[in-house]
């Protein structure tokens, strides 16, 4: 099944959170935490994602869920 985003909640720059997305260094990776994404899997569990900036824009579910809401 594939995982389907039910929230997108900002956060403030200056947490210590890390992103899920982008555990090893990578390019794309712009830095802090900025959101949230909550998301529905039957297979999981912890059903929550930290992410940048980068990925917030990049993500075609994650635009398609902000551009819907």
């Amino acid at each position: 099944m594939k995982s389907v985003i039910t929230a997108i909640d900002k956060v403030s720059p200056d947490n210590p959170l890390k992103c899920s997305m982008h555990t090893a260094p990578s390019p794309n990776c712009s830095g802090p935490v900025v959101a949230v994404v909550t998301f529905d899997d039957a297979g999981g569990t912890d059903n929550h994602w930290n992410v940048c900036q980068w990925w917030l824009t990049h993500n075609p579910d994650a635009v398609a869920f902000q551009q819907g809401h």
